[in-house]
């Protein structure tokens, strides 16, 4: 116990020790740090000054007059002369624009037979046309040079490239001028990571790999701990030289701040070994004196822990002791009151949590409003397309080409408004996670066609071209033939807005167990930043304020939770603004012992039969049975459910085309009353309804419907349902 007081006593004194120390091997090995990026700084700054001195000699060099005058022998002797001005040039070199040697002064002139040194730096000068400073190599003769050089321009175009192989010793000669420490190690790497000189074993041109990783990390400086060649554990300070890609490294052995370390542990163990002495006599004499008061309080603790009593005051000779007790009194006094308060509380909480599970049934309540609400979003903006697109349907049937231009606008902004109300009610499904799918054995290749032909119009219109490879062979897949065509036609939709007159690859092949579906385009593209956001609900590119492209930014949304429901995966990919972009789905395989045979895609449908139109919008009806009595059928209209009733036993319709959402009696009650009075009646009924969902479709199957369609329908499509539905 008295040790334990007197280290609780001697912790201030340690940690101010520790971090005096501390502060004290800091503030050195910043020293040390800051001296080493000083120098290696200074070096860069010399280097790079060396390098640049030698860019201007070239560029005199290369307003010779002979050289203007294309004599190269005189230009050879002046070059042979300037050369001998630079002990370190070791060879001045010439060649043509083309990188073709033209003479080099350390063989006699005319003698192209060496090729040119570093490839790498010739070819980036002829790319760059600017000063290059090339990496140290062994060059043909056998010396060791870097490579310096400049263009030479006839009328503002690349005449010549002027080169100048340098000597690393000419470096190295700047390193020692430093006078370093002789256990400091300096070296200077070209911008190949190759090192050109270095004070200590300047022949081998091979960093650490330590160093080699600092340097690795880029930045135009930096510092960190790295072991040399040698094997000693240094501080290492890199500058970039400026202008070029050349580096400049400084390492001080660790070695320098051990011995300062050294004498601050011994001196702060020192004064920590004096302060314990002095504690524990002092902490030997208070002992005695609490050691009796503490055993008081202990009792007493035990009381009010215990028994739960209120203490009542206790005075003794230590007044810390006094006031501890003090404390044990409050405390009593204040568990009664905790106790009491505790009570409170516990009803306090049990009144919150009634208000939370209110407030839990008004949340559950709202979502279900939503839900209600984006449900008769769906059917009032579905029910005025209808007549819509029934009348364009029956214009489209009488072919006046007179108002083509204007039906196919017309067709083009209804497509769009109804592929507006689908997205919008199919991410409300997605976010509450009641996106469902139907699977069955689907040809992918029979999904591209239907997809094609969806948006073929679109593309025409456009001037877009579809080319389309869906193989040879039946590419089965496990999924939703409906929801995998809705995929695809929203990915040729989006490539047809943003790739107008341009080509459009629609791809299904076999690719290991995947079944490989690609959509690409040569439109718009995308940068990265819009890569990374495509599939993120109402997330659009950025348009002018024209909005060209118009959409919700739901499309993709959709099209990703589609294929993910389908256990598959999808990428996107473009080069850039302009150059296209590429959707890449992959989806498992069906076995092919379960794949169906080949089915015929249904595209116009059959005329002959008795229908029955009831709807109580007049308009919707009325230009439905037009359109339909367009294609052969014999049609009647209702607009009550009464009238409806009483058509069905004059009338007897072969197909009943019902709308739901009708006052007295809706769709559903009409379809049983059907079912109920015409007992020996065997048509088809059709739901015909701006209800669009899951839920929707199998209430309308419950209540005797055979079909249950989304307005608005197009008339190819109606009629393929009631042909399908009467084939032998």
């Amino acid at each position: 116990m008295l040790l334990l007081l007197a280290a609780i006593a001697l912790l201030p004194v340690m940690l101010a020790s520790g971090w005096a120390v501390r502060s004290a091997m800091e503030q050195q090995r910043l020293e040390v740090e800051r001296s080493a990026l000083d120098l290696s700084r200074a070096l860069a700054t010399s280097v790079g000054t060396e390098l640049e001195s030698t860019i201007a000699s070239l560029r005199i060099l290369s307003r010779s007059q002979a050289l203007v005058e294309d004599d190269f022998s005189a230009f050879y002797e002046a070059a042979l002369r300037v050369q001998q001005t630079y002990p370190a040039w070791q060879s001045v070199i010439l060649s043509n624009a083309e990188g073709r040697l033209l003479f080099n002064t350390a063989l006699p002139f005319g003698d192209d037979s060496v090729r040119v040194i570093d490839i790498d730096s010739l070819r980036k000068f002829l790319e760059s046309g600017r000063p290059v400073v090339g990496s140290a190599l062994v060059g043909p003769l056998g010396n060791f040079a870097f490579p310096v050089r400049v263009p030479v321009h006839r009328d503002s175009a690349l005449a010549y490239v002027l080169s100048a192989a340098v000597a690393p010793e000419r470096i190295l000669d700047i390193l020692l001028q430093q006078k370093v420490p002789d256990n400091w190690v300096v070296a200077v790497f070209d911008a190949s990571g190759k090192r050109v000189a270095r004070t200590k074993d300047h022949a081998n041109n091979t960093p650490s790999p330590s160093l080699a990783n600092l340097l690795s990390r880029g930045g135009a400086e930096g510092v960190g701990i790295t072991t040399t060649l040698e094997g000693t554990e240094s501080v290492t300070a890199f500058s970039r030289v400026p202008g070029h890609s050349w580096t400049v490294a400084v390492g001080i052995p660790t070695a320098v701040t051990g011995t300062a370390f050294f004498r601050g542990a011994l001196l702060y163990f020192a004064g920590v070994l004096a302060s314990l002495a002095a504690w524990i006599f002092a902490a030997s004499w208070l002992s005695r004196r609490i050691a009796g008061s503490v055993d008081q309080l202990r009792q007493r603790a035990v009381r009010l822990v215990r028994a739960g009593e209120v203490l009542a005051p206790a005075r003794g000779r230590i007044h810390e002791i006094n006031e501890a007790d003090d404390a044990l009194v409050l405390l009593s006094r204040e568990r009664a009151d905790v106790e009491a308060e505790r009570e409170r509380l516990l009803a306090s909480l049990n009144a919150a949590l009634d208000a939370s599970r209110v407030a839990l049934s008004q949340a559950e309540e709202a979502g279900r409003a939503k839900d209600n609400f984006l449900a008769m979003l769906g059917h009032e903006m579905r029910n005025p397309l209808a007549p819509i697109v029934s009348a364009l349907d029956l214009l489209d049937l009488r072919g006046d080409e007179r108002t083509r231009p204007e039906r196919a606008i017309l067709r083009r902004q209804v497509n769009h408004l109804h592929r507006l109300v689908d997205d919008l009610l199919d991410v409300s499904r997605i976010v509450q996670g009641k996106l469902q799918i139907c699977r069955e054995q689907v040809d992918l290749r029979q999904v591209g066609l239907r997809a094609q032909e969806s948006v073929r119009h679109a593309a025409e219109t456009c001037g877009a071209h579809l080319a389309l490879d869906l193989g040879d062979v039946p590419l089965f897949v496990h999924g939703d033939p409906g929801r995998l065509e809705q995929v695809v036609t929203n990915l040729l939709s989006n490539a047809i807005r943003f790739a107008a007159g341009g080509t459009i690859r629609l791809q299904v092949a076999f690719d290991g167990d995947d079944a490989l579906l690609v959509v690409e385009d040569d439109g718009a593209g995308m940068d990265a930043a819009t890569l990374e956001k495509v599939f993120q609900p109402f997330f659009q590119a950025p348009q002018s304020l024209a909005r060209s492209q118009g959409g919700l930014g739901l499309g993709l949304t959709i099209v990703k939770t589609i294929v993910e429901l389908h256990d598959g995966r999808i990428q996107v990919s473009s080069g850039g603004p302009g150059m296209g972009s590429r959707f890449e789905i992959r989806l498992p395989q069906a076995s092919m012992d379960q794949a169906p045979a080949h089915e015929r895609i249904t595209t116009a449908g059959e005329g002959g039969r008795r229908v029955l139109v009831v709807d109580d919008n007049v308009d919707a009806a009325e230009l439905l049975a037009s359109g339909l009595r367009a294609t052969g059928h014999e049609v009647q209209t209702a607009y009550t459910g009464r009238s409806a009733l009483a058509l069905m036993w004059s009338f007897a319709p072969d197909v009943a085309i019902l709308d739901i959402g009708m006052p007295e009696i809706d769709g559903y009650q009409l379809a049983r009353a059907i079912r109920d009075q015409n007992t020996g009646w065997t048509g088809q009924l059709i739901a015909l309804s701006g209800y669009g969902q899951v839920q929707d479709k199998e209430q309308a199957l419950a209540a005797g419907f055979d079909h249950h369609i989304t307005k608005p329908v197009r008339l190819i499509e109606l009629n393929r349902i009631i042909g399908k539905a009467f084939k032998a």
